[in-house]
C-alpha cells in the first residue's frame, strides 16, 4: 500500500543526514547528522506551508530510529562536546538539537522503530509526541559506559514517565524496553496498529495535532511539567533511596549510576526545569572529564567492538554460516559440548549433530541441553513459539561419520592432544566437504599439531575456537590462528561467533593462547605466597588471597575458588603434560622441572594424595557443604591449613600476613607482564585485545577497563616495572618476574602500552594477526 503524504507535514528522516560516503546504519547522531536535523528542523519551521512534522529514522519507517550518540566523539580531544557544551556558530549539540525540538511552534511526532538508545530516545522525549511499532526498543544505557544521560534524559524522562520508570531504565542503563512497555508507562502516545505502517501513524497524529489549539503544545512540553507523583504511592527520594542501597560503592564501578540517582533527584527537588539540567550537566562532564571509571567503560565499549569486528573479506561460499545457517557438528557431550551446541542452537543453526563414543554420556548431554533450553523459555528468553524446532535441531550419534555433511565441526573433547590428533585424523576422511571449518575447543594446546592431522589443504580450515566455561554463558572466544589458517576461515569464526552472541578474539598459536597463558603466573604465585607466608593461626591463608583479589581488588572470584569451581585437577593434568610433577608412584620429579625453577607440590598433593578436586568432590582448596549455599559457598578446611602449614614451615616469612595492595601486587604484576610478553611475540597484537578478555573470560573488573589499562591507568608502568625487578632479583627461579622488554621500552620512552600502540611503535613484524588478513 502507498502512504499518501500530506503537503502540510515534513517528514525529516535523520538516516537522510548521513554523508554518502559514510554509512551510518544505527543512525549515530554524530555532527553531520546534527547539523543535517538542525537544518532540516529550521526549513521546515521557515516554510508557512508546513504545520506539522514527523521525525522518523528512515523514510520507509524500516530500520532504526537512532542508537544514540557518536561516542567516537567522547574519545577525541572535543570530549563530550557533542553531548552537552555548545560552540557559538559551531555545530549543535544534541542538547541543542532536543530544546530546539521541544521549543519549536509546530507540533513534532517522533516515529520510533528498533533502536531508540541513549541520545536517539532523548530526542524523542524531546518530541511532543511519539508514537512507535512493535520493533521499538528504547532504553538510556549511558551509565554502561561510565556516563549518564546528557541531552535531557534525567529530567524529561521523570516528567513523562515518574521516578520509577525513570531509576529503572537509566540506572540500570536498560537498552530493551518494548513498546508495549512504553505505552504501560506513557512514554508513547500510540503504537502502529497491524493495518497501518508507523509513518502512517505518525501522519495520523501529526494532523491531529495540527489542528489543536497554538496553546496545547505548552502542555506537552517536557520542560513545562513537574515531576508526577509516584503510581503506587512511594515517596520520590524513597524510592531514590531504595535504588542507591542496590547500587555498587563509588569505588567498586558505581561512579555512574550514582551519579544517574543524583541527577534523578534532581529532577523533584530542584525548582525548575533549567536547575535540574544544569545538575545533569555537571555530573556528566565530570564523569567524562574526570572519571577514570568511566574511561574504563568507554575503553572496553570501543575494544570490544574493535575485536569483534569482523575483517571485510569475501566469502561466497560461506555466506549461509555468516547468515546464521548451517550444519554443526559438536565432538563431545560433556560440560564444554553441551555448552557449544546450546550456543548454536540458540542462534539458529542447524541441524546440530552432537557425538560422543559413551552412550550414557551422551544421553546425559542431549538431557542436559534439552531442559537448559526449556528452562530459558519460560523465563522468556527464548520465544516460546520457536522452542519446539530449536530442540528439533538437536541430533545425536555415538558415530563420527554422523558428521560428514557438517559446515561447521567443533572438537571439545578431553584436554589431550594425542586423543585430540586422532580425532582429527579420523575428520579428514570422513568430512565431505573440503572447506568445512574443523575447529578444536582446546585451552592450552598446539593448534598446529592438532591440524597436522589434516591434509594440507583442510589445514586453511583448521583454527581454535577456545570458548569458557560455562560455554552458552560466558561470551568470550578465543579465535586461535594456526600457521596455516586461512584468512577466509577467520573471518568466518568471527561472523559465526558474534552469531551466537559471542565476542570473538584472533590470538596466536603458543601454550595456553592469551588467557591462559597470562592465568599461569597468577594462580602459580598465588599459591607460592601460600607456602612463603601461611601457616598457622597468623599466617596467610586461602581466604585472605580471595579476599584481596576479590572483594578488595575487584575480580569476580579469588584464584582458589575459581580453581575449586574449575576442578584443580585441570590444573594438575597441564603440570603433568608440561613434566612438572612428582611421579606418584617412582617419586621422580618431572623431567621438565629444574632444580632452580621456584615450584610448591602443595597443589599437586593435595589432588593426587587427598582427591581435593575442588566443588565437584566437596573439597578443594575449601571445602564445601551441599546443605549450606548449595554446595558452593566456600568454607575453611582444616585439612588445607595442615598442609599449608607443612609447605611453609621452613620459610622465614612464615606466618605473617601479607597486605591487599601487597597480594595484588604479587600475584597481578606478573599476569601484567605476561600480558606484554605476549604482545612482544605478536600472539595479541593490541593491548586492547587483552582487556577484553580478561574482561568477559576472567571476570576482570569493567571499571578497571582490563589488565593492560589498569597498568596504564591505575597504577602505572614505571612502578610496574621497579617492583618486577625486585621481585625478579628475589625470587630469579620465577620468570615469570623477569620484566618484558616491552614494559621496559614503554617506561624508557614514557608512554602507556595502549599509547606505544596507536601511536605506531609496535614493529611491524610483530603485529600481528589483524595485520595479516
Amino acid at each position: 500500500m502507498t502512504t499518501i503524504l500530506p503537503s502540510d507535514t515534513a517528514i525529516i528522516a535523520i538516516a537522510n543526514g548521513a554523508p554518502p560516503n559514510k554509512p551510518n546504519p544505527v543512525n549515530a547522531l554524530g555532527a553531520p547528522l546534527r547539523h543535517y536535523l538542525q537544518t532540516s528542523l529550521q526549513n521546515a519551521l521557515d516554510d508557512p506551508d508546513i504545520r506539522a512534522i514527523v521525525l522518523i529514522g528512515r523514510h520507509d519507517g524500516k530500520g532504526v530510529f537512532s542508537a544514540g550518540a557518536d561516542i567516537k566523539e567522547f574519545s577525541g580531544s572535543g570530549g563530550g562536546s557533542s553531548v552537552a557544551i555548545s560552540e557559538t556558530g559551531g555545530i549543535p549539540t544534541l542538547n541543542d538539537i532536543a530544546h530546539f525540538i521541544e521549543r519549536s511552534p509546530k507540533p513534532i511526532v517522533a516515529a520510533l522503530t528498533g533502536a531508540c538508545l541513549g541520545g536517539g530516545m532523548e530526542l524523542a522525549l524531546a518530541a511532543h509526541y511519539r508514537v512507535a511499532d512493535n520493533t521499538l526498543r528504547y532504553g538510556l544505557p549511558e551509565v554502561k559506559i561510565g556516563l549518564i544521560p546528557g541531552a535531557g534524559g534525567t529530567q524529561r524522562l521523570t516528567r513523562l514517565c515518574g521516578v520509577r520508570h525513570a531509576l529503572d531504565v537509566i540506572v540500570r542503563g536498560r537498552s530493551n524496553c518494548s513498546a508495549k512497555e512504553g505505552l504501560q508507562f506513557h512514554f508513547l502516545d500510540a503504537v502502529a496498529t497491524d493495518d497501518e505502517t508507523v509513518l502512517e501513524c505518525a501522519l495520523r497524529w501529526a494532523g491531529w495535532a495540527a489542528n489543536l489549539p497554538i496553546g496545547t503544545l505548552d502542555s506537552r512540553r517536557l520542560c513545562c511539567r513537574s515531576v508526577p507523583p509516584d503510581v503506587e504511592g512511594v515517596d520520590n527520594k524513597d524510592m531514590c533511596d531504595f535504588a542507591l542501597q542496590s547500587l555498587p560503592p563509588l569505588e567498586k564501578g558505581g561512579e555512574s549510576v550514582h551519579a544517574a540517582v543524583k541527577a534523578i533527584r534532581a529532577s523533584f527537588e530542584l525548582s525548575s526545569f533549567k536547575e535540574g539540567m544544569e545538575v545533569e550537566k555537571n555530573l556528566f562532564n565530570d564523569l567524562l572529564y574526570h572519571s577514570l571509571q568511566g574511561r574504563a567503560y568507554r575503553h572496553i565499549f570501543f575494544a570490544e567492538r574493535a575485536a569483534s569486528a569482523s575483517y571485510s573479506i569475501q566469502s561466497n561460499n560461506k555466506n549461509q554460516l555468516k547468515q546464521g545457517k548451517g550444519t554443526i557438528g559438536v565432538i563431545g557431550a560433556g560440560t564444554m559440548g553441551r555448552g557449544i551446541a546450546i550456543s548454536f542452537l540458540r542462534a539458529g543453526f542447524g541441524p546440530v549433530i552432537l557425538v560422543d563414543v559413551n552412550e550414557n554420556g551422551l544421553k546425559d548431554g542431549v538431557q542436559y541441553i534439552i531442559s537448559t533450553l526449556e528452562g530459558e523459555a519460560k523465563k522468556g528468553r527464548i520465544h516460546s513459539s520457536k522452542l519446539a524446532s530449536i530442540v528439533t535441531s538437536l541430533q545425536s550419534s555415538t558415530s563420527l561419520s554422523d558428521l560428514a555433511d557438517c559446515d561447521i565441526i567443533v572438537e571439545a573433547v578431553f584436554e589431550n592432544l594425542d586423543i585430540k590428533r586422532q580425532i582429527f585424523s579420523k575428520l579428514n576422511t570422513i568430512s565431505k566437504k573440503m572447506d568445512a571449518l574443523l575447529l578444536s575447543n582446546t585451552s592450552t594446546l598446539d593448534v598446529d599439531a592438532i591440524a597436522s592431522s589434516l591434509s594440507q589443504p583442510r589445514r586453511a580450515y583448521c583454527a581454535g575456537m577456545h570458548f569458557f566455561s560455562p560455554a552458552h554463558v560466558m561470551k568470550l572466544v578465543e579465535v586461535v590462528r594456526g600457521k596455516d589458517t586461512s584468512a577466509d576461515t577467520l573471518d568466518i569464526i568471527c561472523a559465526v561467533s558474534e552469531r551466537i552472541r559471542k565476542v570473538p578474539v584472533v590470538v596466536g598459536n603458543c601454550d595456553g593462547f592469551v588467557g591462559n597463558r597470562m592465568l599461569n603466573p597468577y594462580s602459580t604465585e598465588s599459591t607460592l605466597i601460600l607456602t612463603e607466608y601461611g601457616g598457622g593461626d597468623q599466617g596467610l591463608g586461602v581466604a585472605d588471597v580471595d579476599d584481596a583479589v576479590s572483594r578488595y581488588f575487584g575480580m569476580a572470584a579469588g584464584p582458589f575458588l575459581i580453581g575449586d569451581i574449575a576442578g584443580n585437577d585441570i590444573g594438575y593434568s597441564i603440570r603433568r603434560e608440561k613434566g612438572l610433577v612428582r611421579d606418584p608412584k617412582t617419586g621422580q620429579v618431572g623431567p621438565n622441572r629444574s632444580s632452580q625453577m621456584r615450584y610448591t607440590e602443595l597443589p599437586d598433593e593435595m589432588v593426587v594424595k587427598f582427591g581435593r578436586l575442588g566443588q565437584k568432590t566437596m573439597k578443594g582448596w575449601y571445602n564445601y557443604d551441599a546443605k549450606v549455599g548449595k554446595g558452593r559457598k566456600p568454607l575453611p578446611s582444616s585439612e588445607m591449613q595442615d598442609l599449608i602449614d607443612k609447605y611453609s614451615m621452613d620459610s622465614p616469612h612464615r606466618g605473617r600476613k601479607l597486605g591487599k595492595d601487597e597480594i595484588v601486587a604479587r600475584v597481578l604484576f606478573p599476569l601484567v607482564n605476561e600480558g606484554f610478553k605476549i604482545l612482544e611475540e605478536g600472539i595479541a597484537t593490541d593491548p586492547a585485545d587483552i582487556d577484553v578478555i580478561y574482561l568477559y573470560g576472567y571476570g576482570f573488573p569493567a571499571w578497571k577497563g582490563g589488565p593492560m589499562f589498569w597498568a596504564d591507568n591505575y597504577i602505572g608502568l614505571a612502578p610496574i616495572l621497579s617492583e618486577l625487578e625486585k621481585l625478579h632479583r628475589l625470587y630469579p627461579g620465577s620468570d615469570y618476574f623477569r620484566p618484558s622488554e616491552l614494559l621496559r621500552k614503554c617506561v624508557s620512552m614514557g608512554l602507556g602500552v595502549q599509547e606505544y600502540y596507536k601511536q605506531g611503535h609496535a614493529k611491524s613484524n610483530t603485529a600481528g594477526i589483524k595485520s595479516k588478513l
